[in-house]
């Protein structure tokens, strides 16, 4: 049993189009997964797999972490959407995850947020090797190389790989697909690099 969250300390940043994507992925590999949407009111990606005609995993919509967790023991492989905003929940997930993946933006009104939103988990007792930054919505190669040179000097992990901001990718997911499913080969091949460096991340 795995537990994976994504969390953000904003919303935009491309939290549920991770956590989509990983769940597709995950259950090509015959992992029974779990993605537990943990923002009851948005919902996001419950009412996105209402537009899936077929999954191999399960989702639901939880409306506390205790919840989620819970479950979790019957799953090879648990995904949590957690809410748009970081709260007490925030650190009960992220103590029982093995994984902690926040994805963020380019701007300071990203990183700095989400710098500090670390900072806090790792106040509290979260080793920072469970810690993941992920870069995301992206113009350009040269901004992931900056944004990346960026997360490093933190301390914290983050991922080599990202995610642009692309239409193609908002368009696919809109038809109740995952990023790694656009038919454009090489930004499917960007999102399934991403998602199979998380998958190997999981520890």
């Amino acid at each position: 049993m795995k537990i994976v969250a994504f969390i953000s300390q904003k919303g935009g940043v491309g939290k549920s189009t991770l956590a989509r994507a990983l769940a597709v992925e995950a259950s090509h590999k015959k992992n029974k997964v779990l993605l537990a949407d943990c923002d009851s009111q948005q919902a996001t990606s419950y009412h996105w797999l209402q537009l899936r005609k077929k999954s191999k995993f399960q989702v639901e919509v939880f409306s506390t972490a205790q919840q989620a967790l819970r479950e979790a023991p019957k799953y090879d492989l648990t995904i949590i959407d957690g809410p748009a905003r970081t709260s007490h929940a925030t650190l009960e997930i992220a103590q029982k995850a093995d994984l902690i993946i926040q994805p963020t933006g380019a701007t300071r009104d990203d990183l700095v947020p989400a710098v500090k939103e670390f900072n806090a988990l790792k106040k509290a007792g979260i080793p920072t090797k469970k810690l993941l930054f992920v870069p995301t919505r992206l113009s350009s190669a040269t901004e992931a190389q900056i944004i990346q040179e960026y997360l490093k000097k933190t301390g914290y992990n983050c991922s080599p790989f990202y995610l642009m901001e692309k239409t193609s990718y908002k368009q696919i997911q809109n038809e109740g697909k995952a990023v790694s499913e656009v038919i454009y080969k090489s930004l499917q091949n960007q999102a399934k690099e991403l998602t199979t460096f998380l998958l190997n991340s999981i520890k």
